[in-house]
């Protein structure tokens, strides 16, 4: 769960979805997986398997991998208000030392008040 002070959410989505890559950079997978507060439409909150599957399925599974602590302004990052009032955020996940063409999307529901939680709702290639 996040809360917003809706100051300028964009930034603190972005701020929140940086702090995931940080502790998955650090391989901090448990830590990661506490910021996703929701499953997705699929029971998935993406933990450190379904990542890793994920990667495997990007870079093949005989690969060593390094998921980077890439400022997510350079991963070409998507943010989007929904008319429900959600937020949408996505970026270019940086793995071994380059922007894959894997995309991690980020849903942000409204719960009450400032509060929302956080689902991705998938990690995949466009």
């Amino acid at each position: 769960m996040i809360k917003l002070t809706n100051q300028n959410v964009e930034s603190e989505l972005k701020a929140y979805c940086q702090r995931w890559l940080a502790y998955l950079s650090q391989n901090e997978f448990s830590q990661a997986h506490t910021l996703v507060s929701t499953p997705n439409n699929y029971g998935a909150r993406w933990g450190q398997k379904d990542i890793t599957e994920a990667i495997f399925d990007y870079f093949g599974n005989e690969v060593d991998f390094n998921i980077e602590n890439t400022d997510i302004a350079f991963c070409s990052p998507e943010f989007m208000e929904c008319n429900d009032g959600s937020y949408l955020f996505g970026f270019y996940f940086p793995v071994n030392g380059e922007i894959t063409d894997l995309t991690v999307e980020f849903e942000f529901s409204h719960i009450k008040g400032n509060e929302y939680s956080a689902t991705i709702n998938d990690i995949h290639v466009l």
